[in-house]
């Protein structure tokens, strides 16, 4: 699999995956009728966190995009902020695939990854559960939210 930086061109594939994931578009406040702009403006909702938007391919398809903080400001260690799989390439297990290489990515700065999900989504629970992250914790954001935090140890 190969992953870049996500470029302007990729702006269609990210909305026509988002749209296909109305739980994560509630969760980050979304509609699915944003123009693109408005799009864009997500895009760099969290530009302050110092992490990326990566587009993940395989054999030239685009499979789908993962947003990575390579040091977060909260404890200057690495977050995975979000992954959205193209509907079409769902249960293949491509969402395993990119942890697994994103994981190749941090092991060289830090021993651990961190994720986090709202604490009454059970899918997402499960979901990153299965990728291998074991909760860490319980915090809760600005307006009273409550998350778990997860962390997944990366082995050699």
């Amino acid at each position: 699999m190969e992953n870049r930086k996500f470029k302007d061109e990729d702006l269609s594939f990210f909305i026509e995956m988002a749209r296909h994931s109305p739980v994560w578009m509630k969760e980050e406040g979304l509609k699915g009728n944003e123009i693109d702009e408005q799009w864009k403006d997500y895009l760099h909702r969290y530009d302050e966190t110092g992490g990326e938007w990566l587009i993940w391919s395989d054999e030239e398809q685009k499979i789908g995009a993962a947003y990575l903080v390579y040091t977060a400001p909260s404890n200057q260690k690495p977050w995975l902020g979000s992954i959205v799989i193209h509907p079409v390439k769902r249960k293949q297990g491509y969402a395993r695939k990119i942890i697994e290489e994103i994981s190749s990515i941090v092991k060289k700065q830090s021993p651990v990854l961190f994720s986090a999900c709202p604490s009454g989504n059970e899918a997402w629970l499960r979901f990153l559960n299965q990728l291998g992250f074991e909760q860490a914790g319980l915090e809760s954001d600005e307006k009273g939210k409550e998350y778990i935090k997860f962390v997944k140890v990366l082995s050699d």
